[in-house]
């Protein structure tokens, strides 16, 4: 699901970024996601406002005078360091190139020692760390460019003699331990401690396992199936480290978690972050805030802290040559000011971007929930609101300060419009705590005085007949035929055996109840998905189609129906059609009868009771599917085995039903279109 609202929201920046003039400096769009996961458009959060091309850069160093020019050629990695400095792993050149903060040529290292560096990174000491692809090789430089160390192939059982070792990325974390991405180390990034001793594996991929998987396994023969089990997790792609020392990595082609953020273990920190299956790299800022982007694409996603997205952007340039468009980005790094430099293999260059006063806003607003002060940071979320009312995360921020103060009933409406399913649990139980401290005991009173009036009444009534004439409307009432019919339902919750035999004997249901109860599940499936506590409903209740509901409801209700009786009538059933559709509404007796109750029950539930919500339905689901089971077997008076056979062949009837009949639309639509245009045909002649 991610996957493809990523996709949507790629397209809609295409097709707009072809159409769009709305400013004059970006030549793209700038978007985010709503709540519900639907692309919304937001302010311009990067200007683009220049390039390094890397021009000035002499052939000798010693001499610029003399030197000729010698630009980039095909960089992979881009690294800027605590001062400011800019490092480019400069590929084509088989040299690390070294520009100040205004992308002025300082100087390179590793010329005649580098054969194919693919990246780059600078300890806080000052030490460059370069993964050479090609000599299989990671160099340690000192400042003044000299070899200090070579981090080669480990001689390690737990490394594996057949294992590659081709560095392609390269990080150092505060203890200097080194983690490298290796092409082909499925096993994770290769760590080395300062010594350069071979440590391990960290943060290695899953293999996923779908449902697909789980069909393989069930038809291939074991040497079938052991040979797709050979299929590896794939290797990390990039690496990044924050100031406090935790690692990120990136992958591509995984359809989930492309990137994470890795404790101490090894274990992703970050919810489910998809942002393409085709990322270059990755960079944190210092409020660790997270920037990738995407080779294919040109785009650049940026997430908070939390792995909430901020922003997509960006583009590809296809030939327009606009300041801000990529051909190919192969790096990402974000400056102490927060300008980000994005790497182009294909251009050769470096485009820089600077975020705009939107931008700085969110960040400045992040960096202080961040700290945990909510209350400081809502000036600047209501500052975000005013220029972007969409901006879930402002209405998330809001929501905290709210909750700080102690205004919850605030609280909960910015967290729902947040989408924040956890705050909102916290808010909502603060509601009912206050609720029940002032309330409860009037509850209880009550509830005591109900309990106590019900006995009373019962005492007189046996004792001296009070109430009588009302017991005997009562009585008479229930006698109507159709009450009768109605009330049948609460017959089959206890006795689902006699309930049915009677339904087929005795006739103490008909066509008509069974309809006045098929229009009631309609009501109450509106009901549930309108007034189920948020918490536990996944419907948008504001883009429900009342028409689509409707079909969802009848349409698989009726194809069982047709579906079980023509399989019965094949399979020695003697039910008949009426008893099967009579027998099919009234097996809905606990949805009919508990899903309001349970509705209802919903709205004083949290998460922390979501247990309770989640059992109850399903006991309904499974008492539902066990009356539907007991109908076959005593409308159609089948012994079990039949039963199940009977049912399964109704299901797979339903679905052969579903393909003839989407079949038929679409040939009807064609029929449609072909007599009309054949009418226009003979119109125009006519």
């Amino acid at each position: 699901m991610a996957r493809l609202k990523i996709l949507l929201l790629l397209t809609v920046a295409v097709v707009l970024s072809s159409t769009s003039t709305a400013s004059a400096e970006a030549p793209y769009i700038t978007y985010t996601f709503d709540k519900d996961g639907y692309p919304i458009y937001t302010q311009t959060a990067y200007q683009p406002i220049g390039t390094i091309d890397g021009f000035d850069i002499q052939t000798d160093d010693s001499d610029p005078v003399a030197g000729e020019s010698d630009p980039l050629f095909q960089p992979e990695d881009i690294f800027i360091d605590k001062d400011d400095m800019i490092y480019v792993a400069d590929t084509g050149n088989s040299r690390v190139v070294i520009f100040d903060s205004f992308g002025n040529f300082q100087r390179t290292v590793g010329k005649d020692i580098l054969s194919k560096p693919t990246g780059v990174f600078v300890d806080d000491d000052g030490s460059i760390y370069v993964a050479d692809y090609q000599k299989k090789k990671v160099f340690k430089f000192q400042k003044d460019g000299s070899v200090a160390f070579e981090y080669e192939k480990p001689d390690s059982v737990i490394y594996g003699k057949k294992s590659p070792f081709n560095p392609t990325k390269v990080i150092i974390d505060k203890q200097k331990n080194v983690y490298m991405v290796g092409d082909g180390s499925t096993q994770g990034l290769i760590q080395f401690g300062p010594e350069g001793e071979f440590l391990g594996y960290y943060g290695g991929n899953r293999t996923s396992f779908d449902f697909i998987h789980q069909m393989q396994k069930l038809l291939y023969t074991d040497k079938q199936y052991s040979q797709l089990m050979k299929k590896f997790p794939p290797s990390a792609t990039n690496v990044a480290v924050d100031d406090e020392g935790l690692i990120y990595t990136s992958t591509a082609g995984l359809k989930t978690e492309t990137i994470k953020k890795l404790n101490v273990a090894g274990e992703n920190l970050l919810p489910d972050v998809t942002a393409s299956n085709s990322i270059a790299d990755i960079t944190v800022d210092q409020d660790k805030n997270i920037f990738a982007v995407d080779s294919n694409l040109g785009y650049i996603f940026e997430y908070d802290p939390d792995g909430n997205l901020l922003f997509v952007f960006g583009g590809l340039n296809t030939g327009n040559q606009r300041l801000g468009l990529f051909k190919a980005p192969s790096g990402i790094a974000v400056s102490s000011d927060r300008k980000l430099f994005i790497l182009d293999k294909k251009q050769s260059n470096i485009q820089i971007l600077k975020p705009t006063e939107f931008t700085n806003l969110i960040h400045k607003a992040i960096s202080l929930n961040s700290d945990g002060k909510y209350l400081e940071s809502e000036n600047y979320w209501n500052e975000v609101l005013k220029r972007n009312s969409m901006f879930s995360l402002a209405h998330n921020g809001i929501g905290k300060a709210a909750f700080k103060k102690g205004n919850y009933e605030k609280a909960l409406e910015e967290f729902r419009l947040a989408g924040n399913e956890d705050s909102f649990s916290e808010a909502y139980w603060e509601i009912r705590r206050n609720w029940l401290m002032k309330y409860v005991s009037w509850v209880l009173v009550g509830i005591v005085l109900l309990a106590f009036s019900i006995f009373l009444a019962k005492r007189l009534y046996r004792k001296y007949g009070y109430g009588s004439q009302v017991v005997e409307f009562w009585h008479k009432f229930k006698k109507i035929e159709i009450i009768s019919h109605l009330l049948h339902i609460f017959r089959m919750l206890r006795h689902p055996i006699d309930g049915y035999y009677e339904l087929k004997t005795n006739e103490r249901a008909s066509v008509f109840s069974a309809t006045l109860l098929l229009l009631f599940l309609f009501v109450v499936h509106v009901f549930a998905i309108f007034e189920t506590n948020a918490l536990f409903s996944d419907v948008d209740s504001k883009r429900v189609n009342l028409l689509t509901e409707l079909y969802k409801v009848y349409i698989p209700l009726f194809a069982w129906v047709i579906c079980n009786y023509l399989i019965s009538t094949i399979n020695d059933g003697i039910g008949k059609l009426k008893n099967v559709y009579i027998g099919t509404v009234y097996a809905l007796s606990p949805y009919l009868v508990f899903s309001i109750p349970l509705t209802l029950m919903s709205k004083g539930l949290t998460n922390m009771e979501v247990v309770i919500y989640d059992f109850s339905k399903k006991a309904i689901i499974l008492w539902s599917g066990f009356l539907l089971f007991m109908m076959v077997k005593e409308i159609h008076s089948y012994e079990i085995g039949q039963t199940i056979k009977n049912m399964v062949l109704s299901v797979a009837g339903m679905l052969v039903l579903g393909i003839i009949s989407f079949i038929l639309f679409g040939l009807s639509n064609q029929v449609i279109d072909f007599m009309y245009s054949i009418f226009q045909e003979v119109k125009l002649r006519v």
